[in-house]
């Protein structure tokens, strides 16, 4: 009974091995037509035992029937004609061998799926395909080819995937795609779906571009500028203005993907603010977004007349591109180029002092963002620089020492037009002015100030004005006056005569003519000058020998006197201050007189000195009062008084003003 089952079994071993394999069932590629096209690897066939291979198919894996044979052994592929086109079938192949006088079919082959590919959509094509086989033979390739034909008979790769489904968005206006699906293997096949495709629209809209700046130039022209639409297809852009009451209008459109600028001339930049926006355009009429808008800078602002400064302000920027790192201010004087004269972060006013009356200022603010490589400019603003009504002029015709020293100045104002008055101010070097007066407009020409607060006798002081408008503000400035200082001293070497020197007089527009000298005699100025001399002359020597008899203190006051030629039709004079020149008092006192001989009279000769101060006694020996006088011409004749000595005290003062006493012994002879 062993034997019999040995022999059994070895001979079911010896047919097994004897009969030929399955083919290595490799691709399924189907044609324009709809064929598909069976390929495997043909399997080894060492004892000619082939006999042909049998194809199944079936639309389900467990349900496949004999389709056709293949009686070739070197043929390797089979084609089932137009059925590919319509769904997707699954085919396995089996190699029919012979073995002694039996016919034996190997195991059927994988199982592998035509691969059907179903494509829908309008604006986006999709496609759904199925494996070649699950899981993925390991010699097939490790992603599945996408190609597309466009036009007719050209075909391209578009995609490699490994997944079973792929889109795209259609970006052309109107399109007819036909799609096919690939998968390679390494045996040299490839297995391809169905041709399948459809017409396709294009319905997405273009990518928004971004708007870079818009700006208005100096003549109220706004420019926009913006990024190409990373679309391929935009052939345009749409440009929108936002009306007053905030809705969207279509002013124009760019075309070209590349025309990236466009200027709207409408000048209305110039009265506001306006809020621009840009929509991308593509070649089926598909409108993108509209780009994040952005404003105008609208720059306004008036003059103040009073504080003579120009306020300005304007719109912020809206959504500039990078964030806003500053605002620069630029002004334009009478046309000139464009200066920065400022700069603000946040802070949308802006405030230019000092302006000048009469000029023209015209102002533009320029935005800049954190990279500084994005600017807008706002559209210019200009002001004519006036100033309220004020006096033309105001002229210090003279400034002079009056004779209690005091200084009075006088200023000469033009009324063909009315101003809020004048200030007088003061220096005691010719730089450093300090104001002292205000004097109210009254309509004359005339007006006058006396400055107390000096010391006329020891510097010079010096004095303009300046003209206040209707505003306050300082207008024009007047010339400046400069006293007169005199200086006086008696030459101690000549005792008679007294020194003068003082400097010139400044400014008269009509210069000096040239100084009158005048003495003051016993603090009474003469009416009389005792000389004239020219401009450029500022000394000059006094001989007072003939007023030897008057006190020792003798003043002089210098004045000079203005040229012709004063535009204003003016003559100006201007006093010094009174200079005194003090000459030692001197009195000569007789020692002895003679009554009865040629000396009849004891009478002392005095010489500066104050005559009503003046005062002399005589005594005798024993204090006894012989003789006393306050008249200077007067003397003693003795009185009949006997022979001897006798004392005498003179008192007088000085031209300085010090009391002197002096005594001393006179003798009379008989």
């Amino acid at each position: 009974m062993r034997k019999i089952l040995f022999v059994i079994f070895s001979i079911f071993i010896l047919s097994f091995k004897a009969q030929v394999n399955a083919p290595s069932f490799r691709c399924i590629s189907c044609n324009a037509a709809g064929d598909l096209k069976l390929t495997w690897v043909i399997p080894p066939d060492p004892s000619n035992q082939f006999l042909r291979y049998d194809i199944y198919k079936g639309i389900t894996p467990g349900s496949l029937s004999y389709l056709g044979s293949v009686a070739t052994y070197s043929i390797n592929n089979f084609t089932d004609l137009s059925v590919g086109n319509t769904q997707s079938f699954y085919f396995y192949v089996k190699t029919i061998s012979t073995v002694g006088a039996s016919t034996v079919a190997s195991r059927s082959s994988d199982t592998l799926r035509s691969i059907y590919l179903n494509v829908s959509g309008v604006n986006v094509a999709s496609l759904l395909y199925n494996n070649l086989h699950i899981p993925q033979l390991p010699t097939s390739g490790s992603s599945f080819n996408v190609y597309r034909e466009h036009p007719v008979g050209v075909w391209a790769n578009v995609n490699n995937t490994t997944a079973t489904s792929y889109s795209e968005t259609i970006s052309i206006c109107s399109v007819k795609y036909n799609y096919q699906i690939q998968l390679s293997d390494n045996s040299g096949c490839v297995s391809s779906s169905n041709i399948n495709g459809g017409s396709f629209f294009d319905q997405t809209p273009p990518t928004s571009p971004v708007l870079d700046s818009v700006s208005v130039d100096l003549g109220g022209q706004s420019h926009l500028g913006w990024n190409p639409s990373p679309s391929p297809d935009c052939i345009g852009y749409i440009i929108y203005q936002q009306n007053g009451g905030g809705a969207w209008i279509n002013i124009d459109t760019v075309f070209g993907i590349n025309n990236t600028v466009y200027t709207n001339t409408n000048v209305i930049g110039s009265s506001t603010s306006v809020n621009y926006c840009v929509a991308p355009l593509d070649s089926c009429k598909n409108l993108g977004l509209q780009t994040q808008d952005q404003n105008t800078i609208f720059l306004s602002g008036k003059y103040d007349i009073c504080s003579r400064t120009a306020k300005l302000h304007w719109k912020a920027y809206k959504n500039l591109q990078g964030g806003i790192l500053k605002y620069n201010v630029y002004c334009s004087v009478n046309s000139a180029a464009y200066t920065l004269i400022g700069t603000t972060t946040t802070d949308t006013n802006f405030v230019h002092q000092n302006l000048v009356p009469g000029k023209n200022y015209c102002y533009m603010v320029r935005v800049f963002n954190n990279a500084l490589n994005i600017t807008s400019s706002s559209n210019p603003r200009c002001f004519v620089a006036s100033a309220p009504p004020a006096s033309s002029f105001a002229y210090v015709q003279t400034a002079t020492v009056d004779f209690l020293q005091n200084i009075y100045v006088t200023i000469f104002a033009d009324t063909t037009k009315a101003c809020n008055g004048f200030n007088i101010y003061k220096s005691e070097d010719g730089i450093n002015f300090k104001n002292v007066a205000y004097m109210k407009y009254s309509g004359t020409s005339h007006y006058y100030y006396v400055d107390t607060e000096v010391s006329a006798k020891q510097k010079n002081y010096f004095y303009k004005a300046t003209v206040l408008d209707s505003c306050g503000n300082e207008r024009y400035t007047s010339n400046v006056g400069k006293t007169i200082l005199l200086k006086v001293k008696n030459d101690t070497q000549k005792y008679f005569s007294n020194n003068l020197s003082w400097d010139n007089y400044t400014t008269w527009l009509g210069g000096v003519s040239g100084y009158y000298i005048y003495r003051v005699i016993n603090e009474v100025p003469e009416t009389t000058p005792i000389t004239f001399v020219p401009f450029g002359v500022t000394t000059y020597t006094d001989n007072v020998e003939d007023i030897v008899t008057e006190s020792g203190k003798v003043g002089y006051y210098v004045q000079a006197v203005e040229n012709f030629g004063n535009p204003y039709g003016l003559a100006g004079i201007s006093n010094s201050n009174i200079g005194d020149a003090y000459v030692e008092a001197n009195i000569y006192v007789p020692n002895a007189f003679t009554p009865e001989g040629e000396n009849r009279i004891w009478l002392p000769k005095a010489q500066f000195v104050e005559k009503s101060d003046y005062h002399v006694m005589v005594f005798d020996r024993w204090g006894a009062k012989m003789f006393e006088t306050n008249d200077d011409t007067k003397g003693w004749n003795g009185d009949g008084k006997e022979q001897g000595t006798y004392v005498y005290i003179i008192q007088y003062k000085n031209s300085r003003g010090e009391y002197i006493e002096i005594k001393g012994p006179v003798t009379m002879i008989r």
